[in-house]
């Protein structure tokens, strides 16, 4: 029973939320009762009753929650002596004999992949070539809205789902390969070695830093022609990888977007792994590694007997193909289970889940009055031009987590009264225990966009193009938010809420590797109690302030 119900909740969660957002919006206000505000509403009405129109006690209360939980947590976790470890429950999909012919179907992932290359190829179209109004163009609804925000649900259900179907890796496999499905025979790849200098994930660290800078210091989310450029970009990366170097390096070094995910996918319910370990041990053709003739070798270079997590696999199946043992398993687990698993933990993985942190912030400061005062102050009161002042901002918003974050570290270290690991391993390890808290702050950032604004796709997808057409008889609709704010405000305490919980546990097992006695591992964390206590707390205040929606030039 236990084991049904971890592996049941994270979909208890997302059922429960969703009835959350029906009571709030279907149990109505009762006769007199004023009628909710929208955003933009709420907003200009701030001065009366908080930012948004939500109560400034329920925004103190949902702090003192949180904390009160942090310590409740903690004397639970103390009282009864047990670290956490890896979840036992786990589901193997692939037992069933339908789905795994399906899987391994030579025309599966090509059906998936060209819907998805079609549709990149219609927004490509329609922002090279049709009208440049934010208005009246589809692509950047698309792409910022639907696609960057459901990209976070989509790795927090389904891991790597995305790089399953990425339209990127398609187009230049195809190309490169010179055929459309099947396996792999010659290329036109040089096929060289990924220089040994770049083989960590500093590349993507650089391109998502730079890919903030540009989104959101030169307003790309309403300029049509810039996305475009920026999909082409991505584009053209992945093609010189594919022609130049062996298997798919840029997707394991470089790509930003499998990055990320691959990070949040630590944290995703679904995995794939070696059935039996000792299958693996005693393989002699590693052919999940080299491929054979019913597949491609593994284009990230993972060996299945020793992969532990989701970060480097892009799903793609190769290996469910190759193995001639049958001995992969598509499994469903319990959220959170690779940050449970004992690894080696890396510094560049560290270094980007603690940016991750703090860019997803930014993207939410940006959005408020707030930012706007801050880049107006640093402008004049230090000559800078616009630009300059928004990077310098950037810069400080980016460095001072991580340097709060250093100091909390040095602090756990001192406060455990033992030695324990080095300095390095304390800040590297506690690093992994933030990406709940940086996962869930993203998708409550994300709902806001996804629920007041997803919606208008059903008018735009008439005319995609702003040519005036009416093509599904839909483009006069002018659809209303989805939820309203105060079932919006109750969704995004219920996730951020979730992502502290976990937070929490992460960090209690990287104290019981970290520290060899139970009241050192306990002393350590009170530091980053503090830390996840005050980035939560940050999270709702981002949270609560009044947002421009990406869309709101409509």
């Amino acid at each position: 029973m236990k084991a049904k119900l971890a592996l049941a909740f994270p979909y208890l969660c997302a059922a429960a939320i969703l009835a959350l957002v029906f009571a709030m919006d279907h149990v109505g206000p009762q006769a007199g009762a004023t009628p909710q505000m929208s955003c933009h509403e709420a907003a200009a009405t701030g001065a009366a009753v908080g930012m948004k129109g939500i109560p400034d006690s329920l925004y103190y209360g949902s702090v003192a929650f949180i904390l009160l939980l942090s310590f409740f947590v903690i004397e639970v976790r103390n009282r009864s002596g047990r670290h956490p470890g890896p979840g036992r429950p786990r589901k193997d999909l692939l037992a069933s004999k339908r789905l795994r012919a399906l899987l391994v179907h030579p025309l599966t992932r090509f059906v998936a992949q060209s819907l998805f290359v079609a549709c990149f190829l219609i927004i490509i179209a329609a922002v090279l070539f049709g009208n440049q109004l934010p208005t009246k163009n589809v692509a950047p609804l698309v792409t910022w809205t639907i696609w960057w925000c459901g990209l976070v649900l989509l790795v927090m259900y389904l891991g790597k789902a995305w790089c399953y179907v990425c339209p990127w890796d398609a187009i230049s496999g195809w190309a490169e390969g010179l055929r459309l499905w099947g396996v792999r025979r010659e290329g036109l790849s040089l096929g060289l070695p990924w220089p040994r200098p770049l083989r960590n994930i500093w590349p993507a660290t650089i391109f998502f830093i730079g890919l903030t800078w540009i989104e959101l210091g030169f307003g790309v989310t309403g300029k049509p022609r810039a996305t475009a450029w920026l999909a082409l970009t991505m584009l053209g990366l992945a093609f010189a990888s594919a022609f130049i170097f062996d298997r798919k390096s840029f997707c394991r070094y470089g790509c930003l977007v499998g990055r990320v995910s691959g990070l949040y996918a630590l944290f995703s319910p679904i995995e794939i792994r070696a059935r039996d370990r000792e299958v693996c041990r005693s393989c002699g053709t590693h052919s999940c590694y080299k491929g054979n003739e019913n597949g491609d070798p593994c284009p990230t270079f993972q060996f299945l007997g020793t992969m532990e997590q989701n970060t480097y696999c892009i799903a793609c199946m190769e290996c469910v193909k190759t193995c001639e043992a049958e001995n992969v398993a598509l499994q469903l687990r319990p959220w959170g289970e690779d940050l449970l698993t004992h690894h080696k933990p890396r510094s560049d993985e560290a270094y980007l889940a603690l940016l991750m942190l703090s860019l997803t912030g930014f993207h939410g400061l940006t959005m408020t009055p707030s930012w706007g005062r801050l880049v107006e102050w640093m402008r004049l009161s230090l000559g800078l031009s616009e630009s300059l002042a928004f990077s310098f901002g950037m810069a400080l918003v980016m460095l001072g987590p991580l340097a709060a974050y250093a100091l909390l570290v040095a602090l756990s270290r001192w406060s455990s009264g033992e030695p324990g690991a080095a300095y390095r391993d304390h800040f590297i390890r506690y690093a992994y225990a933030l990406l709940p808290i940086a996962l869930f702050y993203h998708l409550a950032h994300n709902s806001e966009h996804l629920l007041m604004e997803g919606q208008r796709l059903l008018a735009m997808v008439s005319d995609p193009f702003g040519f005036e057409w009416n093509l599904f008889g839909t483009s006069a609709w002018t659809p209303q938010p989805l939820t309203s704010v105060e079932a919006l405000w109750a969704v995004q305490i219920v996730l951020i809420v979730i992502g502290h919980v976990y937070s929490l546990w992460a960090a209690r097992k990287a104290a019981a590797e970290l520290f060899s006695k139970e009241r050192g591992a306990l002393l350590s964390q009170l530091p980053m109690l503090a830390a996840m206590i005050l980035f939560s707390s940050m999270s709702l205040w981002l949270l609560k302030q009044p947002m421009q929606m990406r869309m709101s030039w409509m």
